[in-house]
């Protein structure tokens, strides 16, 4: 079995659990994902199965939608709503929210939170943040493409709290946003409740559950489709015989990359070197 299934995840579960049911379910050896989702958060997965795991890297940069819910007030250790509070300070008022989510966009830095799978030093950074350890991390570069509120500011109980979408470059932290939103605000902040919408050209509208996919209720999406974002070339049998040994091949297309396909399959992918293709990856 080749090929993509878009998951809709539920909470309290890991990115790596789901794919090991997955796995499980669908009798698969080798299955995948294409962007890492915290246990907490819900929504859309990309798995691959089989050789769509080949294709992991094509997909991992892909911008990701979230649905994401920010509470003004206090800070905790986690940075979400599963960790101890830190900080905390009523909030009366608030204003000028617009205003600074529409700051944000473009790019920003951010410093990864202690708990997530960052490695350091051979281990994750939450197995550091469990044992009490704050480890030293570099700034990494993030890109906000979009971001708007789409809920009303509620306050109750001292603290604020309200929703907003954002459209984010691979390896954003939601949760940190969250704290930076708060920290332009004045104000300690965390992070809610979290759903990832889409992620690349996929949309939580058409994942599956995974107790749809243990009912056989599910579509597959072939790996020449999870690829037609890339120009497309179909080989002639003299072109196949080449690339099924993996040899360059002169091809006139002015694309730096060509996803090459036999009877409607894929069969590679191809760079383009100095006007020779040259294959970046083949399937037997």
């Amino acid at each position: 079995m080749n090929g993509i299934i878009l998951l809709n995840k539920e909470p309290g579960m890991t990115s790596q659990t789901a794919v090991t049911i997955v796995k499980r379910l669908l009798h698969v050896s080798k299955v995948g994902h294409a962007g890492t989702l915290d246990p907490m958060a819900t929504g859309l997965l990309v798995i691959l199965l089989g050789d769509a795991t080949k294709i992991s890297d094509y997909l991992l940069h892909d911008d990701k939608t979230y649905d994401c819910e920010i509470i003004l007030g206090e800070a905790t250790t986690t940075e979400d709503n599963t960790g101890d509070i830190v900080e905390k300070k009523e909030v009366n008022e608030i204003s000028q929210v617009d205003e600074v989510l529409h700051s944000l966009i473009g790019p920003i830095k951010q410093v990864p939170p202690m708990y997530s799978s960052v490695h350091h030093q051979g281990r994750k950074l939450y197995q550091f943040a469990r044992e009490n350890v704050i480890v030293e991390r570099s700034e990494r570069d993030a890109v906000i493409h979009e971001i708007k509120r789409t809920s009303p500011v509620l306050i109750d109980d001292g603290k604020a709290h309200f929703y907003f979408q954002a459209r984010v470059s691979k390896g954003t932290y939601l949760r940190t946003l969250c704290v930076e939103i708060g920290k332009r605000l004045q104000l300690p902040a965390h992070m809610g409740n979290l759903k990832r919408i889409q992620s690349g050209d996929y949309h939580l509208k058409d994942a599956f559950t995974l107790s749809q996919i243990e009912k056989n209720d599910y579509q597959l999406i072939s790996v020449l489709e999870a690829l037609k974002r890339f120009p497309i070339y179909h080989l002639s049998q003299a072109e196949f015989n080449a690339v099924d040994n993996g040899h360059p091949i002169a091809l006139d297309h002015s694309s730096d990359l060509l996803v090459l396909a036999w009877k409607n399959e894929i069969k590679a992918i191809y760079e383009k070197t100095e006007n020779i293709y040259k294959a970046k990856r083949v399937w037997k």
